[in-house]
């Protein structure tokens, strides 16, 4: 699951307008995918909290370009 989180958020975050919600499925259940998300966002200067949806799912509000 690292390679699909982190092939979807190299192709789709640069796209997602100010404003839009990133949604992780597999946030809370798989490593992999967590470590992906954390390293895209440490690479890329990404600070906007992450919230709590459910035991697994998580989100964030892009704030800025």
């Amino acid at each position: 699951m690292y390679g699909s989180t982190m092939d979807a958020l190299i192709h789709l975050y640069p796209k997602l307008s100010v404003g839009g919600y990133v949604i992780l499925d597999d946030y809370g259940a798989l490593t992999s995918s967590r470590r992906a998300v954390h390293e895209y966002r440490r690479k890329h200067g990404i600070t906007e909290e992450i919230h709590e949806i459910d035991w697994t799912g998580r989100y964030w509000r892009k704030e800025r370009q």
